[in-house]
């Protein structure tokens, strides 16, 4: 499936992803990377690769997002690696993504849908807004940015959502309720419709509203499909 990268709002090149170990959820393709690879991510791929012991909190910073050309953002808990090296710099070039969602696999990879994954009045996200909504949720959450090691941050942060990793997927074109992968370790729930406050600071608990869904097959039957049919009445 076609892909596109992205670094923070920027994208650094696209990529036709296709399966590589899936039982540990890994894809992989060609990638082809822009000027703003070049120009603002390459140096840290270097990096990445000159030492034992990367560094992953500086790595994470880059905040690499990958949306299939359906329009779904990929959720990745091993992460992203490019395959990019200065002794071979004309070398053919290829990212790997980990450990991403076992529907992801199945539907959009197995079966290869060519229409949207969410449907009216669901909508799908732009770089910018999932950006935007994540920076808004770890505000309200009490954390200072969107990374894997919040976790790690417990101490500091006392809303009851504290210790859970957020991605923002898609959004209801009625009000501010945004689907969110939802992650939190011995969480058996793996998605969440919230709603958010736009205070831009830390919310008390109850805030902003939450609504768990144990996969996004139960998000589509629970939700998505109610109000679609709310829509079209």
């Amino acid at each position: 499936m076609k892909a596109k990268i992205y670094s923070h709002n920027l994208l650094i090149g696209t990529s036709e992803l296709q399966i590589g170990d899936e039982s540990m959820g890994c894809v992989f393709g060609e990638f082809l990377p822009n000027e703003h690879y070049f120009k603002n991510v390459q140096k840290y791929v270097w990096e990445f690769w000159k030492t034992n012991k990367p560094n992953y909190e500086k790595w994470n910073s880059l905040r690499f997002n990958v949306q299939l050309e359906n329009g779904y953002f990929v959720y990745a808990v091993g992460g992203y690696t490019f395959d990019d090296s200065p002794d071979f710099p004309d070398e053919q070039k290829r990212i790997d993504i980990a450990g991403i969602d076992r529907h992801v696999i199945e539907y959009f990879f197995q079966k290869k849908p060519t229409d949207f994954f969410v449907e009216e009045p669901w909508e799908n996200l732009s770089i910018e807004q999932k950006i935007s909504f994540e920076d808004e949720l770890n505000k309200e959450l009490g954390l200072k940015s969107n990374s894997i090691f919040n976790f790690l941050k417990k101490k500091k942060a006392k809303h009851k959502l504290n210790g859970f990793n957020f991605s923002a997927l898609c959004k209801y074109k009625c009000n501010d309720d945004i689907l969110f992968v939802a992650r939190k370790k011995e969480f058996e729930k793996e998605f969440a419709i919230i709603h958010l406050t736009w205070k831009g600071k830390q919310e008390v608990d109850g805030f902003p509203g939450i609504d768990f869904f144990n996969n996004f097959e139960e998000f589509k039957k629970n939700r998505m499909y109610p109000d679609k049919k709310k829509w079209e009445e």
